[in-house]
């Protein structure tokens, strides 16, 4: 089963770090049943900021924020308020570090001071489910950056945490699916599977590297 817990969708329990105040301001969209006399309470924050601050809070903890979280309850703030405070949010000088990931179901949002776009773009395709776009993402960064074949028991740790059964039939339809003919596998001399892509390597160099990685990095120390 995949590794939901870095994104922080609509359909999860909101975390108890959230500071009530902060939540009673996105709650202020809609009008109160009863108008109840309290104290006022001065906020220096403001809508931007304490938005800002509540992605902040999640990147640290490695999870994205979807948008639609934004609309259900208990903040229920309306979608036009919603379009205009993200609006202002990315106009913010102060929040520079907000960034939006668009996915095929959602936006999400996450801070660079803690979280890199590719790990985002890890997290996206996890929570959204799409498995082989995952795959080739994770191998054609690593070919590309690196650069180096990847391993595939990596898919098996966070944020992915794919089961072996799940990796092997993505792997499957992958070979049959354009999107994904230059995504190949190679073995070591051990027997240890790698993935690497034919944009950015060749097999001979793959094989070479995982060789390196897997045998002969500790035949000579």
């Amino acid at each position: 089963m995949t590794n939901v817990s870095d994104v922080l969708t609509p359909d999860e329990a909101l975390p108890d770090e959230v500071d009530g105040h902060k939540r009673q301001w996105l709650q202020a969209f809609h009008p109160p049943v009863e108008q109840v006399s309290v104290p006022q309470v001065q906020d220096p924050a403001n809508p931007q900021a304490i938005v800002a601050d509540f992605i902040r809070q999640h990147s640290v903890s490695g999870q994205l924020v979807a948008r639609s979280l934004f609309l259900l309850p208990p903040y229920s703030v309306p979608e036009t308020d919603l379009s205009a405070l993200l609006d202002a949010l990315c106009l913010d000088a102060n929040s520079t570090d907000i960034t939006c990931v668009q996915g095929t179901e959602d936006a999400y949002f996450y801070s660079t001071q803690t979280m890199t776009a590719n790990y985002a773009n890890m997290c996206v395709q996890v929570v959204e489910n799409d498995i082989c776009l995952a795959i080739a993402e994770a191998v054609r960064f690593d070919c590309r950056t690196y650069p180096r074949p990847y391993k595939v028991a990596m898919l098996m740790q966070p944020p992915y945490s794919f089961e072996s059964q799940q990796v092997t039939a993505a792997l499957t339809a992958m070979e049959m699916h354009p999107d994904y003919a230059d995504i190949r596998t190679v073995e070591s001399s051990n027997a240890e599977p790698y993935l690497f892509s034919e944009r950015f390597m060749s097999y001979g160099k793959a094989y070479g590297l995982c060789e390196w990685l897997e045998v002969e990095q500790y035949q000579n120390p």
